[in-house]
């Protein structure tokens, strides 16, 4: 019982590990000659959890939302996530799939929000990491883009 229960969390963590690298890598494909929006993203990435932890999902999504750009982006991968891998969540609180995805999660019960939360956090962690191996400085590509400065 223990091993099929392994191979299960095994699956859903190489799902989301496949999702995260190949949203990244789009993302990363799709501005390789702006080190600056690169740069952010990478950043944004790493910011996420965080803000997740200390101000809740409903929030930190509100928040990506208004912001735009590489945070607006961040948003609508986190959204394709959640609609690929719960998407009978999602239809039950929608209102005829009228309803924006940041509506949706905060009017979440407590429960459904929570497993929300934490498969967010997971999917950040993969993309945090395909991040800080595909984000390099484009003037000189053995060396990666310094996000700290």
């Amino acid at each position: 019982m223990s091993t099929e229960v392994e191979g299960i969390r095994l699956g859903i963590e190489n799902g989301r590990a496949k999702y995260a690298f190949e949203t990244v890598d789009e993302f990363v494909s799709n501005n390789r000659q702006q080190d600056k929006r690169l740069k952010e993203y990478r950043s944004y990435v790493k910011k996420l959890p965080a803000m997740i932890q200390v101000n809740g999902l409903g929030q930190t999504l509100a928040f990506c939302f208004a912001k735009g750009d590489q945070y607006r982006e961040l948003y609508n991968q986190i959204e394709g996530w959640v609609k690929e891998k719960q998407p009978e969540l999602l239809t039950r609180y929608s209102e005829a799939n009228e309803m924006e995805f940041v509506q949706i999660v905060v009017s979440m019960n407590s429960n459904d929000y929570r497993i929300v939360s934490r498969e967010v956090l997971a999917l950040l962690d993969w993309m945090r990491r395909f991040a800080d191996g595909l984000i390099r400085d484009q003037k000189s590509p053995d060396k990666f883009i310094d996000t700290q400065g």
